[in-house]
């Protein structure tokens, strides 16, 4: 999906991925989006909202000045944050939480690395994805990585749309194991011009790499869910 309807969110400067604005730890909850889930354990499906809508396979605008890192430490099923913009240092882990459960038992939570954005889907709904997990950090900095060989580069198409996917592997002791994947599937500069697609042309033998506008896609059909209301 290349929809140029969507929004290249977060755009204040073509270096904004390297000059992030928020300078504060937040140790505190998101603010009102409805989150993003991938559900690792059974069925490998990206999940929507308090009700678990699946969204595996859509793509959102990804919004660069929500980047974040740091920890999230679980205690007594509440969590407490410390995240800053990603351009920053990782702030310090909380120390770890030394308590007895209720059969008596020594116990310690301990904090998590975590990975936090937002991002807004083609029907204008919007999220928060925070991901605590390896394979939830590894799927994100994946993704970093590209955005900020680009900057490093120079590039102006710093503002990708993003497919939610989905990859599995057999783990030989858990058995099918469900990795969340975000793959970029184009990039936009700051105005909103889309990047050129890169093709590969054959001349009297020699393969020579061009430039050339991608070829006009069929179109779209309507996603198989709507949702019923925007996140506020």
């Amino acid at each position: 999906m290349t929809d140029n309807n969507m929004p290249t969110v977060g755009a204040t400067t073509a270096a904004l991925a390297a000059t992030l604005v928020n300078n504060k730890v937040n140790p505190t909850s998101g603010g009102g989006k409805a989150f993003l889930k991938f559900d690792a354990k059974r069925t490998g499906e990206w999940l929507y909202g308090p009700e678990g809508e699946s969204c595996t396979g859509e793509v959102f605008a990804l919004d660069l000045q929500s980047l974040q890192h740091g920890y999230i430490l679980w205690h007594a099923k509440k969590p407490d944050r410390r995240l800053v913009p990603i351009n920053q240092t990782l702030p310090l882990p909380q120390d770890p939480v030394y308590y007895t459960d209720a059969k008596g038992k020594e116990q310690v939570d301990e904090a998590a690395e975590a990975r936090s954005l937002e991002g807004t889907f083609e029907d204008e709904s919007t999220f928060q994805l925070e991901v605590s997990s390896f394979g939830g950090r590894k799927a994100i900095d994946a993704m970093l990585a590209e955005l900020f060989l680009r900057a490093q580069q120079g590039s102006p198409y710093l503002f990708p749309h993003v497919r939610l996917d989905t990859d599995s592997y057999e783990h030989s002791q858990y058995g099918l194991v469900y990795e969340p994947v975000l793959t970029p599937i184009v990039w936009f500069a700051e105005d909103g011009t889309q990047e050129p697609e890169e093709g590969v042309k054959v001349i009297t033998g020699e393969t020579q790499a061009v430039t050339q506008a991608p070829e006009e896609a069929p179109e779209d059909p309507k996603p198989k869910r709507r949702r019923t209301r925007k996140a506020a």
